[in-house]
């Protein structure tokens, strides 16, 4: 069974052009799989609500690096196995090389609220926060591989209202 882990970006401010969650391989052997991307508001206060696209991004190509993000440390599912060291995981900080989409998802950064079934509660609820989900069911899917200097990023590309939590599960060979 492989080395599982989970890297939680809690409480993310939205901001257009910004990382919202991110895993940079940078072992040059070791090789990380992710096998599940969600999302959770986490705007408790009201706020003007603006409906965000949020891109899933691979990274593999073109001087691929992540400068100054806000770190986060990854939960692992077991707790004798040992987090990948040469990786960054964090939100925010400069981003280089060339994105290729995965998948291109509109996401409300209002609040939630107990009283309404509108799209802000119902992005609380698992299965509807996963906006990528890969490797778990169907042998034959792959999940997103990263190999040294590659790259797995939740990328906002509009909207700046409100708060975000994103988590990234993914697996270590």
């Amino acid at each position: 069974m492989a080395q599982t882990f989970t890297a939680y970006y809690s409480g993310i401010a939205f901001a257009a052009s910004k990382n919202m969650g991110a895993v940079l391989n940078s072992h040059a052997t070791e090789i990380l799989r992710i096998r599940r991307v969600g999302l959770l508001i986490a705007q408790t206060a009201e706020v003007t609500g603006v409906l965000c696209q949020l891109e899933m991004r691979g990274y593999f190509a073109g001087g691929v690096s992540l400068t100054s993000p806000t770190a986060v440390t990854p939960t692992s599912h077991d707790t004798t196995n040992t987090a990948p060291t040469t990786a960054t995981y964090g939100h925010a900080g400069t981003i280089a090389g060339t994105a290729t989409t995965f998948r291109r998802v509109f996401w409300s950064s209002d609040e939630a609220t107990i009283s309404t079934a509108t799209m802000d509660e119902l992005e609380t609820f698992v299965p509807l926060n996963i906006i990528f989900d890969a490797g778990y069911g169907d042998s034959n899917v792959q999940p997103l591989t990263l190999r040294q200097t590659q790259m797995a990023m939740v990328f906002n590309t509009t909207g700046a209202a409100g708060l975000l939590d994103t988590w990234i599960e993914f697996t270590k060979e």
